[in-house]
């Protein structure tokens, strides 16, 4: 199977599961309170692990550059601060761009 067949198969499967979500979505009628605050959670959620990943075996050696680990820095302060996934990410990506142009 060649890599452009395993993303279109990725992309349509993640398609459909969104598509899915939004029919059941209109089917049921909107969430409550209770599944609203669990899906507040998912974002950071899955940053969280994104970014720990990265830290954690960022190159083939299993050590991530010292830039990644300084920018992560002001990613989490904005993010605890403002608990705001989107914010942290701009801060983190900005920082990670300074750090790799300066070092």
């Amino acid at each position: 199977m060649t890599a452009w067949i395993v993303v279109m198969i990725a992309g349509l499967g993640t398609f459909g599961i969104r598509v899915s979500a939004v029919a059941l979505l209109g089917r049921f009628g909107p969430p409550g309170p209770r599944v609203e605050s669990i899906l507040r959670l998912i974002a950071p959620a899955v940053m969280a692990a994104l970014v720990a990943t990265q830290l954690k075996a960022g190159s083939p050696s299993g050590d991530a550059p010292w830039t990644w680990w300084v920018a992560a820095l002001p990613a989490a302060a904005v993010a605890w601060k403002w608990r705001s996934a989107g914010a942290a990410i701009g801060v983190g990506i900005t920082a990670l761009v300074l750090l790799d142009w300066l070092a």
